[in-house]
């Protein structure tokens, strides 16, 4: 079984990049400061179709070319033959895992037998089995099988938006103002009831930063982080949305101290050690996180 992935990692916002980004070697070993722990480099939708070998074969010479890779990579094959290709023709030592686009029960099963069990999947839950109750089951069933190999599950919701039959996301809007908020939702309760961690979906108006502000704080209101950015821009506010409010982080450490009584109210609010601990610790590890600057 892989060790698992570093917290910090399934916390901090995820740097979405297409393979055929020109220079993308200095991306991948790190030059440039950009507020993220891991990247998502797609040879998926964010590539046309006729570039994607070339894409690959691209890809596999900067991973072999960048001396170090300070922060987690995590490929997107276009289906499972990519994969198998990839398996045989990059630096595999030098990336953290693989995401699975428009996973099913069927393909999560099949990509880590294809990996050999060796590498972190990632599923992203962008299928029309997302859509229906019992598919939701069935995703959330197959990632629990293989918790050692899939740390997290990842919310695709443009292609849910194209599901829903050729929707977009309006401009203004949160992803929880539309249909696919429903989508999400429903999702998080059955992952959550498998113990299988999701993470925070895509916002893809890049200049409306006020509203994606507003999506993050709903994300967070839901247990989502890890959310992934698609420029660089939208990263500070992602990690600012993600620090804890001070009244919030009295609240956690006063309930995680020995002898704070098994209920007790505290700026209006009812506190019960045996409910809240478990937010209380999560809460004060962001804080933490962010009280370092938010150090990946």
């Amino acid at each position: 079984m892989l060790p698992p992935l570093p917290e910090l990692t399934l916390l901090a916002p995820l740097l979405y990049v297409p393979a055929d980004r020109p220079e993308i070697h200095h991306l991948l070993e790190g030059r440039q400061d950009l507020g993220v722990c891991s990247i998502a480099v797609c040879l998926e939708d964010a590539v046309r179709r006729e570039n994607r070998t070339a894409a690959a074969s691209a890809l596999g010479e900067a991973l072999a070319r960048i001396e170090t890779a300070p922060r987690a990579i995590f490929v997107r094959p276009a289906n499972v033959d990519a994969l198998s290709h990839l398996l045989d023709h990059i630096p595999l030592e030098r990336i953290a895992g693989f995401i699975l686009p428009k996973a099913t029960a069927q393909s999560i099963h099949e990509w880590i037998e294809r990996s050999g069990g060796n590498h972190h999947i990632l599923p992203i839950l962008e299928s029309r089995e997302s859509l229906d109750p019992g598919g939701r089951r069935e995703l959330a069933h197959a990632c629990a099988a293989h918790r050692g190999l899939i740390p997290c599950a990842r919310i695709g919701v443009n292609d849910l938006f194209a599901l829903l039959g050729g929707l977009r996301r309006p401009s203004g809007r949160t992803v929880y103002q539309t249909p696919v908020g429903r989508v999400i939702d429903g999702l998080l309760e059955v992952f959550s009831s498998y113990g299988v961690t999701i993470c925070g979906p895509v916002f893809d108006r890049m200049d409306d930063l006020a509203t994606l502000a507003l999506e993050v704080a709903e994300d967070v209101d839901r247990g989502l982080f890890a959310k992934t950015a698609i420029t660089p821009r939208q990263v500070p506010v992602i990690w600012n949305a993600y620090r804890p409010a001070p009244q919030d982080v009295e609240e956690a450490q006063r309930i995680l101290e020995p002898e704070a009584p098994a209920v007790f109210g505290l700026h209006g609010n009812m506190l019960e050690r045996a409910c809240h601990a478990e937010w209380a610790k999560r809460l004060l590890y962001r804080e933490a996180v962010h009280a370092n600057g938010g150090a990946c």
